[in-house]
């Protein structure tokens, strides 16, 4: 009997302990009505302090002034850590970051790693001997991701990159709204509230960057596709309709990847070596959606262009998905106009018309064109040219010792302290054009320089944008040949927009005052008559115009759903992405 008594206690002793063996991670909640599962942070961490981890994180980051101001708001209680790491929502965070490169920024601009890193040590109880230790890595953990939290909406919101203290005032003096006060006070609130949401509600949603995302993606898709170089000969190659070669399947190839191509199925030439017109359409698809001019033959800078990687128009994107992200200040008034440098191209929109496009030519590399913001000021008929000092030195000097007709040909005078000098009456052998000291001017005509047509507005460079006598040069790929001024190639249309609504009259007098014939019956009837009256040479709009002249390598046109790329010019795109990766 007493056997079986020993026998039942040691049996109760053993479901007793297993019992408690299996209940040592269960806790009784304070209503003591119902258990709940302890976390695997207090399984790890059974010593763990709340509100000594609070104290401790509280006296560290008050000696940070950013995140001071930000959690001083939530009375330095951290966002990431309660009683417990919050996994789920650092994994959250995580996730995002991981993916920033969607949105053309590399991923070693945020410590993902390093988060990630430290999550995964304290979720697997590394410090579980060393609470001292916890503490420290959960205050760096808490303190790395609310950093990042706030650079990557921050960033989102207006630009990971400051472009006036990238490029510096004389090349960028567009004004991009930053980040404010008021803007950081929201900031802090809404982290606090709710950090992840906070994040992905900052990312662009624009049609234009949505666009910019798709086809990075894409062009990723495509990066490892190879395709055979196509043979360039420089300047001695020129395909035209029906040439045969295997450089033109080659490019035909590299067409049907990127879908400017769709082949016939029912050709005889499967290898697609012959230059048809099917074939020359999609060139000049790829050159449209290029900012080339078409042409009805393929040469060497088009064959340049079809080379390239696609690495190269996934860095293009990078670099205007972070040029999108800067916000300008200024805003566009109803009547607009858009200078875009690189594209070569100027966009006069107004509500509710059609937009006014065309051709321009910009800065030289040597003479670059500056980004600024201005107002249409006023228009200058018949304009007189002002020689700057440096062209009159560098140029018009050295033209003139070598031909003493130079400046009578070209309608130029000679000006020293306002009086006009004769050019015949100088030593032209003697003169050293370093030190030429006389002002030149041009007299108005179609031979000057600024053409017709001047319009001019407020800005610290002398720049303007004119007409030109020298049409042929809007016909270039590569159109950065000016001293730094916009050359238009439609001035009177541009002279139209910027004074409608005007009547059929004021523009045949427009048109007359500048030695072109009218438009309309009457104007010509007035004209024949001998009673068109000119209008004055300074013409003021009747309205705001706003104007921008900024550099973008990829662009929209207006009512046009594709994105069109452009040449880096000035190499700005580069001084972008270096930016980025630093």
């Amino acid at each position: 009997m007493r056997q079986i008594t020993h026998l039942i206690l040691l049996l109760f002793l053993f479901f007793e302990i297993s019992a408690c063996k299996n209940n040592e991670n269960v806790k009784i909640s304070e209503s003591g009505k119902k258990e709940v599962v302890r976390s695997k942070f207090a399984r790890n961490y059974p010593d763990f302090n709340p509100q000594e981890f609070h104290e401790m994180f509280q006296e560290h980051v008050q000696s940070d002034s950013i995140l001071s101001l930000l959690y001083s708001n939530n009375d330095y209680k951290p966002l990431w850590i309660n009683d417990t790491l919050n996994t789920t929502k650092v994994q959250s965070i995580i996730a995002i970051l991981s993916n920033i490169d969607e949105h053309g920024i590399p991923e070693n601009l945020f410590p993902t790693n390093s988060i990630l890193s430290i999550t995964d040590s304290i979720d697997s109880g590394v410090f579980s001997d060393n609470l001292d230790l916890l503490y420290v890595k959960m205050a760096e953990l808490e303190e790395m991701t609310t950093k990042a939290a706030v650079k990557y909406t921050r960033g989102m919101t207006y630009g990971f990159l400051n472009p006036k203290k990238l490029f510096g005032k004389d090349d960028y003096s567009i004004t991009i709204l930053q980040a404010d006060s008021t803007f950081n006070t929201q900031l802090y609130t809404d982290i606090i509230k709710d950090p992840i949401a906070t994040m992905e509600k900052s990312q662009p949603t624009d049609e234009i960057y949505l666009k910019m995302q798709a086809a990075y993606k894409d062009y990723e898709n495509k990066k490892d596709i190879k395709f055979d170089k196509i043979e360039n000969k420089g300047d001695n190659i020129g395909y035209k309709i029906g040439d045969r070669s295997k450089n033109i399947s080659a490019i035909a190839q590299r067409l049907l990847i990127t879908g400017e191509y769709s082949a016939d199925s029912t050709s005889s030439d499967s290898l697609h070596q012959v230059l048809d017109n099917e074939l020359l359409a999609a060139i000049n698809t790829f050159r449209k959606k290029h900012s080339y001019p078409e042409d009805n033959e393929i040469g060497s800078l088009t064959i340049e262009a079809l080379n390239r990687p696609f690495e190269y128009y996934q860095n293009t994107i990078q670099a205007n998905m972070e040029r999108y992200r800067w916000k300008r200040a200024k805003k566009n008034e109803d009547k607009h106009i858009e200078v875009n440098i690189a594209a070569f191209k100027l966009i006069a929109v107004q509500t509710d018309s059609v937009p006014l496009i065309m051709r321009v030519c910009v800065g030289s590399i040597g003479n670059k064109t500056p980004t600024l913001q201005s107002d249409i000021a006023y228009m200058n008929l018949n304009p007189v040219w002002n020689v700057p000092t440096s062209i009159a030195r560098k140029e018009i000097s050295v033209a003139q010792k070598k031909d003493r007709t130079y400046l009578s040909r070209n309608n130029m005078k000679l000006y020293k302290d306002g009086k006009e000098v004769d050019a015949s009456s100088i030593d032209w052998d003697k003169v050293n054009p370093s030190k030429f000291g006389y002002a030149i001017k041009q007299g108005s005509g179609y031979s000057n320089s600024l053409g017709r047509i001047k319009f001019m507005f407020n800005n610290s460079f002398s720049v303007y944008l004119h007409d030109t006598p020298n049409q042929k040069a809007f016909g270039r790929r590569n159109r950065a040949i000016s001293h730094g001024c916009v050359r238009v190639q439609r001035p009177v249309d541009l002279a139209f927009f910027c004074t409608s609504p005007s009547s059929e009259m004021y523009k045949d007098q427009l048109l007359f005052s500048i030695d072109r014939e009218p438009m309309s019956k009457e104007g010509k009837k007035l004209k024949k008559e001998d009673k068109l009256k000119k209008i004055g040479d300074i013409i003021n709009p009747k309205v705001k115009i706003s104007l921008f002249i900024d550099y973008q390598t990829i662009y929209t046109q207006p009512n046009e759903d594709d994105l069109y790329y452009a040449d880096d010019v000035y190499g700005y795109d580069t001084i972008i992405l270096e930016a980025l990766k630093k």
